[in-house]
């Protein structure tokens, strides 16, 4: 199985640490994020992944000389100017199979295996994994009909919404759509493909997801992994894999 992960972003909402560090670099308790990721991917049974960098990157190539063992291989592609989380893809050789593509910036537990299986069966053109989050009111919500009378009034409710996880398989034939070069975002690419009949499909993830693009966001991830990497490594694992060298290759565009 093949992977991209998406690691060009500049972290701007993470400053002032970003500002030495690329976000992909930062710590979940001692190790980079992008090292956490690596190590499920090559878990789950992936056994390539191309890594899309543009902020710093000679920093993140650094951060492991290579792949993350000798089973992972990695390539790196070069963003000379911000692609977007979907510009990227036209940087890369042509899908030959489902292919699964991820943000560098969370921490979750999603069975990553799984979720492409999900995807093949559903045989939909692309699977987006999603995150169900509640968010508590501190007022009463009232609700009014066209001619200003209440029609319902809940008094500090929690609202639940399913958002993006930043994670989703795609199909190779969904990449006809994407523009060959600039920025372009994968909410655009999926609403295109929606609006030419393809089918796009939500999975739920049933564990744990966390966004880490702000500093209070950044704590929550750290304080979960540190009160259980072995939910995000696996059982038995102390560490990340990625701290050797292996193969690799490099390829710049934009």
């Amino acid at each position: 199985m093949k992977a991209v992960v998406l690691a060009g972003g500049e972290g701007r909402r993470l400053r002032p640490a970003t500002l030495a560090t690329p976000k992909p670099l930062i710590p979940i308790d001692g190790i980079p994020i992008l090292h956490i990721i690596l190590t499920q991917l090559e878990r789950a049974g992936f056994t390539h992944v191309s890594l899309s960098l543009g902020y710093r990157a000679h920093m993140i190539k650094a951060s492991f000389g290579g792949s993350c063992s000798p089973d992972l291989e990695l390539d790196f592609f070069q963003e000379e100017e911000p692609l977007g989380t979907a510009g990227p893809l036209a940087l890369l050789p042509p899908f030959e199979d489902s292919t699964l593509v991820m943000n560098a910036d969370l921490l979750t537990d999603i069975d990553f295996a799984d979720l492409v299986r999900r995807h093949k069966k559903s045989q939909a053109a692309a699977t987006v994994a999603l995150s169900r989050q509640d968010i508590d009111i501190a007022h009463g919500v009232v609700e009014l009909d066209e001619e200003g009378r209440v029609t319902d009034f809940r008094e500090k409710p929690r609202l639940s919404y399913l958002v993006s996880g930043g994670i989703y398989v795609l199909e190779p034939s969904l990449l006809r759509l994407l523009p060959p070069r600039g920025r372009h975002d994968m909410p655009a690419l999926l609403d295109r493909a929606r609006a030419e009949g393809e089918r796009i499909e939500g999975h739920v993830i049933e564990g744990d997801w966390h966004d880490i693009g702000t500093p209070e966001q950044l704590d929550l991830a750290a304080a979960a992994f540190r009160a259980d990497r072995g939910r995000y490594l696996g059982r038995g694992a102390a560490a990340a894999l990625c701290a050797g060298s292996g193969a690799s290759q490099e390829v710049v565009g934009g």
